[in-house]
């Protein structure tokens, strides 16, 4: 695993020095050491460092939280905040540009280092998912069957490009409409109104497969025969958040 490497903005020579002492000795990487926000931006994209250990007030016009704020924007890396205040204002204006930790000075070597521990792992964390979900959108934007996700009521939540064609009905708009308006369906034999098998699902809170084909009918009258499929979808506790539904014609 490659050596995690940190850029350090702090503007006190003597607090700067004892930070790149203690990670120095936890085995971390030193980027480098600036003292202010431009030159914090400027090295942040030019070393591409693992983690940002930001202190808050800075000389010159960019304090840490812009700095922090711009880092995080322009290249995804996350920012410790060093600072010497904890009133609420400064608090509230580092919480909004989501930093993975806070650091009150004077620094302690122990809380640096697993503030720093924690804060490398989360954001690890938060990558890994971020790519697991690039590829679950790509996946889901490139099936050809209609797939249509909804919420655990039964109200839609995601349409893929065929369940556009197959509904007549665009992701935007769909969002938050119950999906027996989105989705009409009808039996193929009598051609009443059917239920979808998302309700089945919803009830049950099992797994179901239709073997017996039915009519979607878009927006503008088209009619599709195919068959459903439906599953729920779940938390890491069991409970059902959601259901997937699959219409293949």
């Amino acid at each position: 695993m490659a050596q995690p490497q940190i850029l350090v903005v702090e503007d006190n020579p003597v607090i700067a020095g004892m930070i790149r002492r203690f990670l120095t000795k936890s085995n971390y990487g030193i980027t480098g050491v600036v003292t202010t926000g431009e030159e914090a931006v400027e090295l942040a994209g030019q070393s591409m460092p693992s983690l940002a250990l930001m202190d808050v007030q800075l000389a010159g016009k960019m304090d840490g939280i812009t700095a922090a704020r711009l880092i995080g924007e322009k290249f995804q890396i996350p920012t410790i905040y060093l600072t010497g205040s904890s009133d609420a204002e400064t608090i509230a204006r580092a919480a909004s540009t989501e930093a993975y930790g806070y650091l009150l000075k004077p620094v302690q070597e122990r809380e640096l280092i697993k503030t720093v521990e924690v804060a490398l792992s989360k954001h690890e964390s938060e990558c890994r998912a971020r790519e697991h979900e690039s590829w679950l959108a790509a996946t889901f934007q490139c099936i050809a069957d209609a797939v249509i996700g909804t919420d655990s009521a039964g109200l839609v939540k995601l349409l893929n490009p065929a369940a556009e064609v197959l509904t007549g009905w665009k992701q935007a708009e769909a969002a938050g409409q119950e999906l027996a308006d989105v989705f009409k369906i009808l039996n193929k034999d009598t051609r009443q109104p059917a239920e979808c098998a998302v309700a089945e699902v919803i009830r049950n809170k099992i797994a179901y497969r239709s073997d017996v084909s039915r009519i979607a009918v878009a927006r503008d009258g088209t009619e599709t025969i195919g068959k459903e499929t439906a599953a729920p979808i779940l938390n890491r506790g069991g409970r059902m958040v959601g259901v997937v539904f699959v219409f293949r014609s």
